[in-house]
C-alpha cells in the first residue's frame, strides 16, 4: 500500500453541489445561544480545556463519560476562532461536510450519475432529521460520530463493490472505528450489527476470519480501551461509572425518565416533524426497491442501504432508554435510498427536461434555510440568562438573579460567564436571594418569580428589555428605606 489515501476524483460540478448542500450546516451557526443540557456540558469542558484544564478528565467528570475527541476539536477551535458559538459547533458542521463528501465520493466510484449524487445529498440535508439542534447545529457529539460511522460503512461497501478488502480498506475501516469510539463511546459501534449482516451476505466475508483482520481489530480495541484505563487512573471509579451509564443502558433502564415505546423513533418522524414528509418518500422508495426495481447493478446497493438504515433503527429500538437524536446515523442511508430511487426515476426523463428536477431541489433547500432562520431562539427558560449575558454591557456591579433546580441548569450561563471573564476581566456573580443585592447593583433577570420578588423589595430602574428573554435592572434602593424616611 504505497498511497494510503483512496483515489477520489470529484468534478467541479460535484464540488459545487457539495458546497451548496453543506451551506445549511454552517448557515447562522453562531447565532443561537448555547443550549442547556448536553451542549452546555460539553462546551464548558472544551472551554476549560482551551484555557489550561486537563484534556483527559473534563470538568463535570461524572457526566462527561464519553471519550473526548469532540471536546478536543472544540477546544482547538476555541483557540483560533473568535466566536465561541461558532467554535464549539464547527466540528459538527464540518462533520456534515465530511459526510456529504464521503457519500458523494462513494456514489461516484460506484457508478451513480451526477443527478443521483445531487439528489442523495439534497435528501440528506433537506429535512430536520440531521441538520438540527443536538446533532449538526450544536456542539454535541452525534454529528462527528456519524461522520466516522459513515466512513467505516462506506469503506466496507466499497470493498464489497470491488470484491476484495484491501490493505487500504483495512486501514480506513479501523481508523474510522477508533474515531467513532472516541467521538461517542460504544454508540459509534452500534452500526456494526447491521453492517456485519451486510458483510456476511457477500463473498468479502472471508476477510472476517483472517488473522490479519483480528490482529488489527485487537490493536484498535486496545487503543480504545487505553482511554478508559488512563481515565480510571486519573479518576478512580470511572470504569464503574462508564459501565453503568454507557454499556448497561443496552440491557437496563438506567434513565427511567427517558423510557419510551418501540415506536418512539418512528413516531418522532411525524410528531416532532423531524422527517416529515420525507419518511413517506422513504417508504415508497423501499417498496419500489423491493417490488419494482429491475436494475441488477443498482439493486444490491439499495438492499444493503435498506439493511443498514432499518437495521440501525432496530438496534436503537432495543434499549428502554431512547433519546430523539439517537437515530442520527440512519439518515445518511435513508438519503442514499431515497435519492438513488429518485435518480433512477429521473433517468427516464431525457434531455433538458431533467432540469425541471432543479425546481424541487431549490424549494427544498430554500425551505431548509427558512427553517434555520426560525429556529434560533432559546428553547428553555434556563437559557435566557445566558442569552442575555452574551450580549449585555457588563460592569463589576453586574449580577445574575437566577434560582436553579439542579446544577446543570446553570451550565449554559456558566459558559457565558467564563467567556465574559476572559474577554472583560469581570466575574459576573450568580445570586438567588435578595439579601445578596445592594443598591447600585445591575441585575440581569428572567424568571418571573424572581422579578416579582425584586419589585416587592426594591426601587428599580429597568435599563433594557430583552424581548422574550428578560431584563437588565439597576437597583436604586430598598423600599424599606423609603418607609423609614
Amino acid at each position: 500500500m504505497k498511497n494510503p489515501f483512496p483515489a477520489i476524483q470529484l468534478s467541479l460540478i460535484d464540488w459545487t453541489i457539495l458546497f451548496i448542500c453543506a451551506i445549511p450546516a454552517f448557515y447562522m451557526l453562531g447565532t443561537p445561544a448555547i443550549y442547556i443540557w448536553d451542549e452546555a456540558v460539553y462546551v464548558n469542558a472544551s472551554l476549560d480545556m482551551a484555557h489550561g484544564s486537563s484534556w483527559l478528565v473534563p470538568v463535570h467528570g461524572s457526566y462527561n463519560t464519553k471519550p473526548p475527541l469532540v471536546l478536543w476539536l472544540q477546544a482547538l477551535s476555541l483557540m483560533v476562532i473568535p466566536s465561541a458559538e461558532w467554535a464549539v459547533r464547527l466540528p459538527s458542521a464540518m462533520a456534515v461536510a465530511g459526510i456529504l463528501f464521503v457519500m458523494m465520493a462513494g456514489l461516484k466510484k460506484w457508478g451513480f450519475d451526477i443527478w443521483t449524487r445531487m439528489l442523495v445529498l439534497v435528501c440528506f440535508v433537506g429535512h430536520e432529521g440531521f441538520i438540527r439542534h443536538h446533532i449538526s447545529r450544536t456542539g454535541d457529539l452525534d454529528a462527528v460520530m456519524t461522520f466516522f460511522v459513515v466512513i467505516y460503512v462506506i469503506v466496507v461497501l466499497d470493498a464489497i463493490h470491488q470484491g476484495r478488502f484491501t490493505a487500504r480498506h483495512s486501514l480506513w475501516f479501523f481508523v474510522a472505528m477508533i474515531g467513532a469510539f472516541y467521538s461517542k463511546s460504544i454508540g459509534g459501534w452500534l452500526m456494526m450489527g447491521p453492517l456485519l449482516l451486510v458483510w456476511l451476505l457477500t463473498p468479502v466475508r472471508t476477510v472476517l476470519f483472517t488473522l490479519r483482520f483480528w490482529m488489527a481489530a485487537l490493536l484498535s480495541g486496545l487503543i480504545c480501551f487505553m482511554y478508559y484505563l488512563v481515565r480510571e487512573i486519573m479518576q478512580p471509579g470511572f470504569l464503574d461509572l462508564v459501565l453503568h451509564s454507557e454499556y448497561m443502558r443496552m440491557f437496563k433502564n438506567v434513565m427511567p425518565w427517558h423510557e419510551h415505546s418501540a415506536s418512539y423513533y418512528f413516531t418522532n418522524f411525524t410528531i416532532l416533524r423531524t422527517f416529515t414528509p420525507w419518511v413517506y418518500f422513504l417508504a415508497i422508495a423501499i417498496l419500489y426497491c423491493l417490488f419494482f426495481l429491475k436494475d441488477s447493478k443498482v439493486r444490491p446497493h439499495l438492499f444493503r442501504w435498506i439493511i443498514l438504515g432499518l437495521g440501525y433503527m432496530l438496534v436503537i429500538t432495543i434499549p428502554a432508554v431512547k433519546l430523539e437524536w439517537y437515530d442520527a446515523p440512519a439518515f445518511p442511508f435513508f438519503a442514499m435510498i431515497t435519492g438513488a430511487v429518485a435518480g433512477i426515476l429521473l433517468s427516464n426523463i431525457h434531455g433538458q427536461w431533467k432540469l425541471v428536477a432543479l425546481l424541487p431541489v431549490i424549494l427544498v433547500l430554500g425551505r431548509k434555510m427558512n427553517f434555520i432562520q426560525n429556529d434560533i431562539d432559546p428553547r428553555h427558560p434556563f437559557e435566557y440568562e445566558g442569552a442575555i449575558l452574551r450580549h449585555a454591557q457588563i460592569t463589576p456591579e453586574t449580577k445574575v438573579f437566577m434560582k436553579v433546580e439542579m446544577p446543570e441548569h446553570q451550565l449554559q450561563l456558566d459558559f457565558y460567564r467564563k467567556i465574559r471573564l476572559a474577554e472583560d476581566g469581570i466575574n459576573v456573580s450568580v445570586i438567588d436571594t435578595t439579601s445578596q443585592i445592594v443598591p447600585g447593583d445591575k441585575i440581569i433577570i428572567s424568571q418571573a418569580a424572581g422579578l416579582t420578588l425584586l419589585q416587592d423589595q426594591f426601587v428599580m430602574d429597568t435599563t433594557k428589555v430583552w424581548p422574550g428573554l428578560g431584563y437588565e435592572i439597576n437597583v436604586i434602593r430598598k423600599k424599606e428605606e423609603i418607609k423609614g424616611n
